[in-house]
């Protein structure tokens, strides 16, 4: 499987929640430049964090590359382990996830090293393309990182 990882575009820096803040028009324009990137791949499945910010950015993606729906997931919040994360990915297929620091670096480091504390230190709008067998600790192989 090909798994993307994605933190949102810059995001306001504040808002009634943490969970509220929206992207930055910087942030627009960031999802939009990376989305581009991703043009060439054929996605199956989109996930998001149900935070507006990643809602947002996963939505500019779906549009810019006529992506599939976007599912939404509770176990992908900013604190929140990646251990379940994990579990909860479909086991073949290419798809994009759009998250939050620290947990789509703590996910990159368990998929790729099985450790939590050696992933990416992903900016904003990051992607890293990984490939795996299926997802699991330790077994997945970082293929390129997207910028905007």
């Amino acid at each position: 499987m090909k798994l993307f990882v994605m933190r949102h575009g810059e995001a306001a820096p504040w808002a009634d929640s943490d969970a509220e803040r929206p992207l930055t028009p910087f942030g627009q324009n960031q999802a939009g430049t990376v989305a581009e990137q991703l043009g060439k791949y054929e996605l199956t499945t989109i996930l998001a964090s149900p935070y507006k910010r990643a809602q947002q950015t996963a939505g500019i993606v779906q549009s810019v590359i006529n992506g599939p729906e976007i599912i939404t997931s509770r176990l992908i919040t900013p604190d929140l382990p990646p251990e379940p994360v994990i579990d909860a990915l479909p086991e073949t297929g290419v798809v994009l996830l759009v998250a939050h620091m620290p947990l789509v670096s703590r996910l990159t480091g368990l998929l790729t090293d099985g450790v939590t504390n050696m992933g990416i230190p992903f900016s904003t709008a990051m992607i890293a393309e990984l490939e795996m067998e299926f997802p699991a600790a330790g077994m997945a192989s970082l293929q390129r990182i997207f910028t905007p």
